[in-house]
This record gives C-alpha cells, structure tokens and sequence, in this order.
C-alpha cells in the first residue's frame, strides 16, 4: 500500500524570544555600555546563554553593575526598534493574519520588552518578561522620584530552566506550542513545547545548533512562517507582501540555511511544501 500524502500541521502558539532573535542586540549589554561595562556584562550573559554559568547566578549580578533608571530602561524600546531584524515586523503580522497566538518569552527586562512587543502588535498579556525592582529612597523621593534599579521581582524567567516552566502552563490539548530562541534557556524549553527551533542568526552558539530540532542559520526570521503554519492555513497569505516572505523561508530550508536536526524530517517537511 502507497504511503498517503505529506502534510505539515500548523501550530497554535509561537513563542519567540527577545534578544538575539527578534533584535541583533543584547539589551543588558546596551544599558551597560552607558556605565563602561558593556565587556562585563557581555561575557557574563554569553557564559550564561552558551551554557557555561546558570543564568540565576549572574542575572542580579549584571544589573548591579549597571543600575539602570526606569528612563533608560525605556530608552531600550527605541534600541530594540532599531536593531529589529529586517523582517521580524512582516512575520509576526502574517502569523496574527493566519490565526496564530504569537508571545514575547524573555528574561530582559519588561518595560523594554512590552515597548517593543506594543511595537509589534502583540498583546500586553502575551509578552512574558522581567519586572525589575526600583530603589524608592535613592532618587529625589521627597520629589516623587525612584531610585535606579536594583533587583527584580520573583520570576521563573531569571533561571536556567524557567521559560521551560512557564511553558509547561501553557500545555493544554489542541494546542501545539513552537518556541524560537538562541540560547540555553531556551534550549532547555525544548521539552515543554511541540517544536523548538534555535536561532543562530545573530549569535550562533554550537550547543543550541547541536540540540535544536530545527536551526536556523541566517539573519532572518522568514524560515518561521512555513515552520509555524500549515499550507492550507498559509493560503491566507496571498497577495500579501508576507507571500514572499514565506517563500524566502521556504528557500533557507531548500538551500540549508535552516534545517532540521533529523534529516528525515527535513525531507517530509519538504515535501508538504512541494507546491510553493
């Protein structure tokens, strides 16, 4: 008996992350770059994404080198919307326009991240963030003013292993659950969702290449969309100018700069595409 054709099942929610994969920046390490500590704080956060340190043992650490102000925290958003990859806007509103629940999951801090994710479209109530902790005595307080920052409010996603618990809750069935990220947290998240998908675009790391069920090697988030939807629900998209988008995604997985870890995979992956 012949097999029956290949079909590619879309997701329901898209979980994406922040820093080095929406933006071609850190913002931990531009806040610090305003105290002469960007060096610093880079190589932390890089030990910590890469795997080398646990990201609870240097996140209060890096913002007590900084202290950043809640104005220069929300002088980020205009980083962010600066750095944004080139095609992170068109994606994100052709995975609205098909239907899918798109999040912000990240361990930056949250007035930076809620701004850019405002920017974007996606609801205040998707974007799942860092609250920091402001000083009320430090600053003119007699005037009403706060201090800088100097901690942050409990969060599962200031830990190695926290985007995968707060994904857990989000498990439920009829859902299919696909996260996008660059670093060990994220790879560490794999488990909780459906399809995890490593980002090296900005900043390739081997241990996320290596453990990713699918990584993508460019600069660009356009391989997500044939990824996140399934071809039937993808018709929504043409005539738009995210038809092109889609087909360039499709053209990175052709051409092997995005691939899946198991070859087999790849090739079905393929073929539910064949038509476009």
């Amino acid at each position: 008996m012949e097999a029956g054709p290949v079909r590619w099942v879309s997701f329901t929610h898209v979980f994406l992350d922040c820093d080095g994969t929406l933006v071609d920046v850190e913002g931990i390490v531009e806040l610090a770059r305003r105290r002469g500590q960007a060096t610093a704080v880079a190589a932390l956060t890089e030990a910590a994404m890469s795997g080398r340190l646990p990201l609870e043992a240097i996140y209060e650490q890096r913002l007590a080198l900084i202290r950043p102000t809640r104005a220069e925290i929300r002088e980020l958003i205009r980083i962010y919307r600066e750095h944004l990859l080139p095609d992170a806007a068109v994606v994100i509103h052709a995975l609205h326009t098909c239907g899918i629940s798109v999040h912000l999951i990240s361990g930056g801090l949250e007035d930076a991240v809620r701004g850019l994710g405002r920017f974007l479209g996606i609801p205040a109530q998707r974007i799942h963030a860092v609250r920091p902790r402001y000083d009320p005595f430090a600053g003119a307080w007699w005037r009403g003013e706060e201090g800088p920052a100097v901690g942050v409010d409990p969060s599962p996603l200031i830990a190695q292993g926290g985007k995968a618990r707060l994904l857990e809750g989000f498990r439920a069935p009829g859902r299919r659950l696909m996260l996008v990220g660059d670093g060990i947290t994220d790879l560490l998240a794999q488990e909780a969702v459906h399809l995890f998908v490593g980002f090296g675009g900005v900043f390739p790391r081997a241990v996320v290449a290596e453990g990713a069920d699918v990584y993508i090697r460019c600069p660009r988030l356009a391989p997500i969309l044939p990824l996140a939807l399934s071809p039937e629900r993808a018709r929504a998209l043409q005539g738009t100018p995210a038809e092109e988008t889609l087909r360039e995604g499709l053209r990175a997985f052709r051409n092997g700069e995005a691939r899946f870890r198991d070859p087999v995979r790849h090739e079905r992956f393929l073929q539910a595409w064949h038509a476009l």
